[in-house]
């Protein structure tokens, strides 16, 4: 069996010192592009791709190197978790001299550059698979054992960075939540109880006084304690981590925009109807719908303002998601960014019988806008 020379360890290593070298607020598809170059130069492959599946049969995330842009426009949707990628998911580390012989190997999509040699790993975090590291198109020779243990060597490092960035995003929401039910917490133990107590014994005074005076003093005190009080129980209820069940989607989507401005500082608007007349499964659809399109529209607004109305009409619930941002043309978009971009809302959008519309351009911002059909009324 062969062993990398010094030379090549010596690579190797320098390529998982510049994967590990990252941003204190890691953004995950930078992480994913980083693992690839770092991944591509390691084994002198021309393609390489990376994906991190859904969970329903599709990638939440799917990079790729080596395909121009022409070339992904005209291969058209990205691909699934079937076939060999989803064996990778699966089956574990691949090495194939021709993919097109691999039992799971269905077809290449039209346009697709036509790949023989192949090598793929997962990625893997604590037992748990994350996604998939594949290459084609070895630049000298075939791909061998040294190149699948060069690519299982970065697919662990990636697992730790894709896991910290990862928990980077989740952790920007849980922040706000735990910092909102501490809170919370804190006024209903302390301000609360004092409150009361203060009104009880405003009471229990003007009941012992035989001042008429010092009596009508007490229940001014005693009237706005128990304002204060009804306001303060107010607050702590509206701090409560919100429920999509319990609450409603107009009340936790508030909730979400609200974590949003505290972590990024960007001016949310939401006008919402009270009673949507929705599903609890289509509450469910619209929050992910709603959540994908106002992060995309922090993300690449530059600060700009962002408002979200849900309107409930005689046939249907519409979503808008609109911000006054730099707008983009969505020709000149990477394919694979643009396809994720669109494909996860519409997908939603599609299982909720809904139709998704997204209008942008260069200079004008972008609007999202959602229909999603319900019972007329009466």
């Amino acid at each position: 069996m062969p062993h990398m020379d010094r030379g090549p360890r010596d690579a190797l290593a320098a390529e998982i010192l510049d994967l590990l070298a990252l941003d204190p607020a890691p953004e995950l598809d930078r992480v994913l592009d980083r693992v690839l170059r770092t991944a591509r130069r390691a084994v002198g492959a021309r393609y390489a791709g990376l994906g991190i599946p859904d969970g329903r049969g599709g990638f939440s995330r799917f990079r790729t190197l080596g395909i121009s842009e022409r070339r992904a426009a005209e291969i058209g949707d990205l691909p699934r978790t079937h076939g060999v990628l989803g064996y990778l998911l699966d089956g574990g580390p691949i090495v194939l001299d021709d993919i097109r012989r691999h039992p799971r190997f269905s077809y290449f999509p039209r346009n697709h550059p036509v790949m023989t040699d192949f090598v793929g790993v997962p990625i893997s975090h604590r037992g748990a698979v994350l996604g998939n590291l594949f290459l084609s198109g070895r630049r000298q020779g075939r791909f061998g054992v040294a190149d699948r243990r060069a690519l299982e060597t970065i697919a662990g490092y990636a697992g730790v960075a894709i896991a910290n960035a990862q928990l980077y995003e989740r952790a920007q929401s849980l922040a706000v939540v735990e910092e909102r039910t501490r809170v919370a917490r804190e006024l209903h133990d302390a301000a609360s109880q004092r409150l009361f107590s203060l009104v009880y014994e405003a009471h229990a005074a003007a009941l012992r006084s035989d001042d008429a005076d010092a009596v009508t003093a007490l229940g001014r005190i005693e009237g706005h304690a128990s304002e204060a009080l009804r306001e303060l129980r107010g607050l702590v209820h509206a701090l409560r981590p919100k429920s999509l069940e319990r609450d409603g989607l107009a009340v936790a989507l508030a909730a979400h925009l609200e974590a949003l401005r505290r972590t990024h500082g960007v001016a949310l608007v939401l006008e919402a109807d009270a009673d949507l007349g929705l599903t609890l499964e289509q509450e469910h659809g619209l929050m992910r719908i709603a959540q994908e399109a106002v992060h995309n529209a922090v993300r690449h607004g530059g600060g700009a303002e962002v408002r979200v109305r849900l309107r409930r009409g005689a046939s249907a619930v519409e979503l808008r998601v609109c911000d006054r941002g730099p707008g983009f043309d969505a020709e000149a978009l990477p394919r694979t960014v643009r396809t994720l971009g669109m494909s996860t809302m519409r997908e939603r959008a599609e299982a909720l019988g809904a139709r998704l519309e997204v209008v942008s351009a260069a200079g004008s911002g972008c609007v999202v806008r959602v229909r999603v059909p319900v019972r007329r009324r009466g």
